[in-house]
């Protein structure tokens, strides 16, 4: 070995007495040195970048980012993601936008299911991304680009009443009508309404002025789906035709619409099924319901729940025999409701776009819910009910040929509105526009009303019935009508009688 040797110098350099250069012309040139990976790739090897980054897009602006006038960059952000309309909507004093979620159904089938969810900041920065290109000066004055700083989102996000994107109302996945009498039927938002349609089914043609033939053939399809319910009576048929033309027509109706109610005196009846043939009809699902709390406190923030998600139909299942609340007050009729989200202190404002629906066994509604609610009566007259054969599988018919019964639910309306509106009914006070359009319908194409369902629900009153027995012992006791007397004279009149009074 020479003396200069260095003894961890790669053998093969000295061999043959060779020089760098004829070594390389042997081996051929070096490899470029590798690029500084990028990605890591799951055997947790460096993965090199082997495209370039994309070009730039000539129809995006270029929003450049300085120091001191992120304000700026955060004005430009918001009108280029308005330029690009990239679907966010304002819901009182949040962002949220409008999204299908998949879901599975019972029988094992995938269904998209339309929702309310909040423009969360990554979706916010991956919007102002796609919306323009965002570049920054480097020290020389050259121009780099960069991903939407975090920065400009957050003062975006802080920016209540100052987003140009429209107001959402709801969100909704089967065509409606709007209260000029108009159909909703293209995907998208809608301004007149504020509602935004999604995933809605193909449907047959719907004449432009049909009439009462076409609703009449649009009614027999409908009443095909109930024919072997055990309704207790004609008026019960009708909330059950009601329950499915207002979750379809909902558009129209607003601001609210009565609660509807399915009860029987026994398990299996099919209280539960007609839920499911109104919501499959409406959602393209069988009706997602929420079990009753043991406490009015929880169950209404349950309820309160599905309202922000904005479900447009919210159900429970299996109540108790008295359904009571504040929040069910307020659904079933208050044009625009105020609800705190589980874990904020925060009041959210959101427009009523329910369809409130209730189900369970000998079930009544109290007090001022009366007015509120209508009641379909079913009754097998059977030991077991559930027990029943049926011919017909109601919800499997929807879901096989939707559009067809939506299309029936629109001629109906349309076919009523382009007759005039004749025979109205007489205005239910908070409903007005239900009873107009979906009660007189009903009666216009020789229906009971759907209203003498509340003549017996408020005979059934607790607290009425409770109010009764109570003027009743007091006749009883001292021999003369309360109704004649004011409270002080009557317990003044008791105590008169009896020196210690009732007690």
């Amino acid at each position: 070995m020479p003396d200069d040797e260095d003894p961890m110098t790669p053998r093969s350099f000295w061999d043959g007495g060779r020089e760098p250069d004829e070594i390389e012309a042997a081996i051929g040139p070096s490899p470029p040195p590798e690029e500084e990976p990028r990605v890591v790739g799951m055997d947790g090897r460096p993965v090199r970048r082997t495209t370039p980054p994309p070009p730039s897009d000539p129809s995006k602006p270029v929003i450049r980012v300085l120091n001191g006038l992120r304000h700026h960059a955060a004005d430009e952000g918001l009108a280029a993601m308005a330029r690009a309309e990239v679907g966010f909507f304002q819901r009182d004093r949040s962002l949220v936008r409008a999204a299908l979620s998949k879901a599975k159904t019972s029988d094992g089938a995938v269904v998209e299911v339309p929702g309310i969810v909040a423009v969360t900041q990554p979706m916010l920065l991956r919007a102002l991304g796609t919306s323009a290109e965002w570049e920054k000066l480097k020290a020389n004055g050259e121009a780099v680009r960069i991903d939407p700083p975090k920065e400009v989102a957050e003062q975006i996000g802080s920016m209540t009443g100052e987003w140009p994107f429209p107001p959402l109302a709801g969100v909704i996945a089967t065509p409606t009508m709007r209260q000029d009498g108009s159909l909703l039927s293209e995907p998208g938002y809608d301004t007149a309404t504020g509602l935004v349609l999604m995933a809605p089914p193909a449907m047959p043609h719907i004449p432009g002025r049909p009439s009462m033939d076409h609703a009449q053939v649009a009614l027999g399809s409908l009443l095909e789906l109930l024919e072997e319910f055990p309704f207790a009576d004609d008026a019960s048929r009708s909330v059950a035709l009601s329950m499915i033309l207002t979750t379809v027509l909902r558009g129209a109706l607003l601001p609210a619409v009565p609660m509807h109610v399915s009860t029987a005196p026994q398990p299996g009846t099919g209280k539960s099924y007609l839920l499911d043939i109104a919501s499959a009809i409406a959602t393209g699902e069988r009706c997602p319901v929420i079990a009753v709390a043991p406490s009015v406190e929880e169950t209404e923030k349950r309820l309160q729940a599905a309202a922000l998600a904005g479900q447009q139909i919210i159900a429970m299942d299996n109540c108790s025999d008295i359904l009571s609340g504040d929040f069910l007050n307020q659904v079933t009729e208050r044009p625009l409701l105020q609800m705190r989200p589980l874990g904020s202190s925060a009041i959210v404002r959101i427009p009523n776009t329910f369809s409130v629906f209730a189900n369970g066994n000998n079930l009544s509604a109290p007090a001022d819910l009366v007015r509120r609610t209508l009641v379909c009566r079913l009754d097998a007259n059977l030991e077991n009910p559930e027990e029943r054969v049926f011919r017909a599988n109601p919800v499997r018919a929807v879901l096989a040929d939707r559009g067809l019964y939506v299309a029936a639910c629109l001629t109906i309306g349309r076919a009523y509105v382009c007759a005039g509106m004749p025979t109205p009914q007489r205005r239910l006070a908070s409903f007005e526009r239900w009873s107009d359009l979906v009660r007189s319908a009903i009666v216009w194409l020789g229906g009971a009303d759907p209203c003498d369902s509340m003549n017996l629900a408020r005979a059934e009153d607790p607290i009425r019935l409770a109010r009764a027995a109570l003027f009743n012992a007091w006749k009883a006791e001292i021999g003369l009508r309360p109704a004649g007397l004011m409270a002080s004279e009557l317990i003044d009149e008791a105590e008169a009688q009896d020196g210690h009074g009732f007690l």
